[in-house]
């Protein structure tokens, strides 16, 4: 419990202890190592394939004359992210990542009121340049009526919001309660990619709740009413937010031709990559990339350094792992919509992503054991 609290508040209380990372990493190789639960006929199935593998990426990434703390910090990755639907950590972990969450969400929202009574735009920005400058993530408005908050530490806000509707993540009398303080929380962060995973979810759940045709009908008809009330505001807002993202979706569209190009240089390298560690040396008229291990379409990253075959690779053991291990499509649902709104920002594959496996291997635990005392008590 005490690994596992260590790693929720590096990763969600990165603002101000962002330079504590290691922390975070040390305290997930300590859940690995200590929580793998495997027999003998397991690890000739599946572990020792996966061993191999990695063995390989290392040894085609140091080939590739890759540095050698790179290799070991996105194998590690790697093998974190397959291995964590291995293991099934004690279900009253679930409310430790809910009250450390429910910390930043607290701190969002303190943050988006002070800056709203205390500041305006020509006094914030000293501010902004603060917490950029720390590492922490940005602040900014554009018309001092509403601030952004996209900080590191907000990753896992949706992820727990989404999953509070099927599993008791909440206090069952307060749960409403605090579905209405993540929801506020997640808005003052400032991602539209948030919003829109959102509202799919929430889409998906109205209309996938099992009820009467008449009901159905009233549900579709009541849509109906409310695109057309909200469609012409709707219109308006979407303008305005794509109009305010050129510049972050021309860099991302920068990002995107600099890692094509450079695994694209070679045959070899557009098949198994450019190894792991791969760090590309250019300029473009938006940034210097040189050195870059970090970007915010971090999957081109993983595609840089794979290549289509280990890519491919990677993508069907997450599909089948996902598919064996955490089975209740319910949850594969909610994993599905962290996956929409992660893919567009930098923390994909990463720790934040290990977190969310190893959290719905717990969920798909706590609703098999409720289900069997259903059947139990029938």
């Amino acid at each position: 419990m005490v690994l596992w609290g260590v790693l929720i508040f590096i990763i969600t209380r990165q603002v101000p202890f962002v330079s504590y990372s290691i922390l975070g990493n040390l305290a997930l190789l300590g859940i690995v190592a200590l929580n793998m639960r495997y027999d003998a006929t397991g690890f000739y199935r599946t572990f020792l394939p996966i061993l191999c593998w990695c063995s390989f990426l290392v040894f085609y990434a140091l080939l590739q004359g890759n540095e050698v703390t790179l290799v070991a910090r996105f194998i590690l990755i790697i093998f974190f992210l397959l291995t964590a639907y291995f293991i099934i950590l004690p279900s009253r972990m679930v409310k430790l990542l809910f009250a450390l969450t429910l910390l930043q969400c607290i701190f969002l929202i303190g943050l988006e009121f002070i800056l709203l009574l205390f500041f305006n735009l020509e006094t914030y920005e000293p501010l902004r340049h603060y917490f950029i400058n720390q590492g922490w993530g940005d602040v900014y408005t554009f018309t001092g009526h509403f601030y952004n908050i996209p900080v590191k530490g907000n990753a896992l806000l949706p992820f727990v919001y989404m999953l509070s509707y099927f599993i008791p993540v909440f206090p069952q009398k307060r749960k409403s309660f605090f579905r209405c303080i993540y929801l506020l929380a997640i808005v003052f962060a400032g991602n539209f990619a948030y919003l829109i995973s959102l509202f799919v979810f929430h889409f998906m759940l109205f209309f996938l709740q099992n009820e009467s045709f008449r009901q159905l009908q009233l549900k579709i008809l009541a849509l109906s009413f409310l695109i057309i009330l909200f469609f012409i505001p709707g219109l308006i807002f979407v303008e305005n937010v794509m109009s305010k993202k050129v510049d972050s979706m021309g860099t991302r569209q920068d990002q995107v031709e600099v890692l094509l190009r450079d695994i694209g240089q070679e045959n070899t390298t557009i098949w198994l990559g450019k190894g792991l560690g791969n760090t590309v040396s250019e300029k473009t008229n938006y940034r210097d990339y040189t050195g870059n291990i970090y970007f915010e379409l971090q999957t081109f990253y993983f595609f840089n350094q794979l290549g289509i075959i280990n890519f491919i690779s990677f993508i069907l053991l997450n599909l089948f792992f996902a598919y064996t291990k955490i089975r209740d499509p319910r949850l594969l649902f909610v994993y599905l919509c962290y996956i929409l709104y992660a893919f567009t920002n930098p923390y994909i594959l990463d720790s934040n992503q290990v977190i969310v496996i190893l959290t719905l291997v717990m969920a798909n635990k706590i609703l098999e054991d409720e289900n069997r005392v259903c059947t139990c008590n029938v």
